[in-house]
């Protein structure tokens, strides 16, 4: 009886990695952008995070950090906003803006409300 209770035992401790080995990885990319392969590839560098704080403010461009006055894609980058990036260089200026909304810093500020006027 009691070797039967230990294989029993035994059994449970070696199916439950194998059970979790089946499970997928919960912190992994989703598929559509970790797959290799032209068609998921992104034309152009994109935005992934954005971390607000002040001038030391930080972003994730182009699968690197960059801050003000860095030097991405023959321009430099002059803002860093709570959703996007502006790059200024000789084609002028572009936002480029986060790739998924849902990964904004902070929540959007409620709008203020309207002044009223003395007469």
């Amino acid at each position: 009886m009691a070797a039967r209770m230990m294989l029993t035992v035994v059994m449970v401790l070696l199916a439950a990695p194998l059970a979790a080995a089946s499970l997928p990885d919960p912190t992994a990319l989703p598929q559509a952008l970790s797959s290799p392969g032209p068609e998921n590839e992104p034309a152009e560098p994109v935005l992934a995070w954005v971390k607000m704080n002040g001038k030391r403010s930080i972003a994730w461009y182009g699968g690197s950090t960059v801050k003000l006055g860095d030097t991405v894609e023959g321009g430099r980058v002059t803002a860093i906003r709570e959703d996007h990036i502006v790059i200024s260089g000789k084609n002028g200026r572009r936002s480029v803006y986060l790739l998924d909304e849902s990964t904004r810093t902070q929540p959007l500020a409620p709008p203020r409300p309207a002044r009223k006027t003395r007469k």
